[in-house]
């Protein structure tokens, strides 16, 4: 019996897999789930999951026991993060993903792998949704009927990316089937505990505290002012930022792609519940960060600096950690959910760090 009161099914039940993600998927969810595996953050980033995304069910006795998001991948990518090849096989170490192994798939040829069932939301984190999410007889079937599915069509490897430790009866699942699961990369939340700005500063180490408040006054000092506002229909400002830092790290900006998402933000969010923090000089834009509210977590989704200007210096910490900081008790806002990369600077500013992992099984 699952703590829900709700008869799991049997370990032969039948894996419904659907195209895409139906209206009625957050139904299933559950209160606690994380906020980014809700339909219309899956939506805003689908085009990661290669092939487009479908739904892998386990059908009980009132819709969907247990269900998550993936696609069947035919090829390797090569994408840093979202190829299971390239992550399994050791090719994504310099980029900070599985940096310490093991690595399951090391040495194996592509053709070897693929095609491959693939379960991974878009928005890098990734856990089973409906009544059995955290059942072990139910996860046990769904891991069962999900084999039996990609043997029936012929795939040859199943993998599972960005799977979070919240979800440990899912993760010994999945051990217990014979995949391989190990350390992929490390993400950053930050919990509000403080009623106003000083008892953020308050809440860092001694050192920090300094750093910040010199950091702040460094950014007054250059007539640069830090604000809020909502989203607006047009954003080009931001999109130029967006173009610098793609540029930066290697990419290349697509500007068509990023006015994509900032009008999906809008219409599928609502203008209140996007928030942009900037830093300007005299009218200039140097920093921006993306705020997007859901319930009562502020997840930050997207930054910009103008590199080329002396002054930006330091806004973009003022951007992404210290103005929401201290907007977060005003906005009702428990908790930031600040992802991956740069943890060092994260940490610093108060966040605490989990372990995301991945899984790997090749098929008969």
């Amino acid at each position: 019996m699952t703590t829900h009161g709700l008869q799991p099914p049997p370990a032969t039940a039948v894996l419904k897999v659907r195209t895409g993600v139906d209206e009625g998927w957050d139904d299933r969810l559950g209160g606690n789930a994380p906020a980014t595996l809700r339909r219309r953050w899956i939506t805003l980033a689908e085009g990661r999951i290669p092939g487009g995304a479908r739904t892998f069910a386990l059908p009980g006795t009132g819709g969907d026991e247990v269900a998550l998001v993936g696609g069947v991948m035919t090829e390797p990518t090569g994408h840093v993060r979202f190829d299971p090849h390239r992550v399994l096989s050791g090719g994504s170490v310099a980029d900070g993903v599985v940096p310490d192994g093991p690595h399951p798939w090391a040495g194996l040829p592509a053709e070897r792998v693929f095609p491959g069932c693939l379960l991974m939301f878009p928005n890098y984190e990734t856990a089973p949704a409906g009544p059995g999410a955290h059942d072990p007889r139910a996860l046990h079937a769904y891991v069962a009927a999900l084999l039996a599915w990609c043997r029936a069509e012929g795939l040859r490897s199943v993998s599972a990316l960005f799977l979070r430790p919240d979800h440990p009866e899912f993760l010994d699942a999945l051990a217990e089937a014979g995949f391989a699961v190990v350390p992929m990369v490390e993400r950053c939340d930050m919990e509000v505990t403080w009623q106003d700005f000083d008892g953020y500063v308050a809440s860092l180490p001694r050192k920090r505290r300094f750093a910040v408040r010199r950091e702040l006054r460094d950014i007054a000092a250059a007539d640069v002012t830090v604000t809020e506002r909502t989203l607006r229909d047009e954003e080009p400002e931001l999109i130029d930022l967006r173009a610098q830092l793609v540029t930066k790290y290697g990419g290349v900006p697509d500007a068509r792609r990023e006015a994509g998402s900032l009008r999906h933000l809008r219409e599928h969010f609502g203008e209140r519940n996007v928030l942009v923090v900037e830093a300007r000089q005299r009218g200039r834009l140097l920093s921006f960060t993306l705020l997007v509210r859901d319930g009562d977590q502020w997840t930050v989704l997207m930054s910009g600096t103008d590199y080329t200007h002396p002054d930006a210096s330091f806004t973009y910490f003022a951007t992404m950690f210290y103005r929401p900081a201290e907007l977060a008790p005003e906005y009702g806002i428990r908790s930031f959910a600040y992802g991956l990369g740069t943890l060092q600077a994260k940490r610093l500013r108060g966040c605490t760090v989990s372990s995301l992992s991945a899984a790997a099984l090749l098929l008969d």
